[in-house]
C-alpha cells in the first residue's frame, strides 16, 4: 500500500498470492519431504536483460558476492524502510528466496519466509517468472 501507484486491489491480490505461497511454504519444509535437495540453478536463463528500475514483485539474479545458502535468485518485496532511517544512501530491500523446484525441471519455488535485505546495486538482472496456478509454481516466461 505504501508502493506509489499501487491501488488497494492490486495490493490485497499480491497480499493473497503471497500468503498461499508462504502457507505452501510451510506445508513443505513441515511436511514427509522435509529434506529438500537444491538443483543446481543453471536452468535459469543466463542472458536475462539488465534492469534500472526495482519494484516490489520482481525477481532478480543475485551479483555473486550476495549469494548466499545457493540462493541465487531473490523476489523484491518491499523497500527496507529500517535501513534508511540509518542515513544510508542506497536503497535497500527487503527480498524472498526463490529455488528450483524439486519435481519440475525449470519451475521455481518462493519461500516467502525465507527473507534478507539486500542492497539495489545487488539485484543484478530481472528474471521474467510467472506464477502458474495449477502447479503453484513459477515458471520462465516464454517456456
Amino acid at each position: 500500500m505504501l508502493t506509489p501507484g499501487v491501488k488497494p486491489e492490486q495490493a490485497k491480490l499480491l497480499y493473497y498470492k503471497l500468503w498461499a505461497l508462504h502457507i505452501d511454504s510451510r506445508a513443505l519444509m513441515n511436511g514427509a519431504s522435509a529434506s529438500i535437495e537444491t538443483k543446481s540453478v543453471e536452468t535459469a536463463p543466463k542472458k536475462p536483460r539488465k534492469l534500472k528500475v526495482v519494484k516490489a514483485g520482481m525477481f532478480f539474479r543475485l551479483a555473486e558476492k550476495e549469494i548466499k545458502d545457493g540462493v541465487e535468485i531473490v523476489m523484491a518485496l518491499g523497500v527496507d524502510t529500517a535501513s534508511e532511517s540509518k542515513g544510508r544512501d542506497e536503497v535497500r530491500w527487503i527480498c524472498a528466496a526463490v529455488r528450483p523446484a524439486t519435481d519440475t525441471p525449470e519451475a521455481y519455488e518462493l519461500f516467502v519466509a525465507n527473507q534478507r535485505v539486500i542492497g539495489g546495486k545487488w539485484l543484478i538482472d530481472e528474471i521474467k517468472l510467472e506464477y502458474d496456478i495449477h502447479t503453484r509454481y513459477y515458471l520462465i516466461v516464454g517456456s
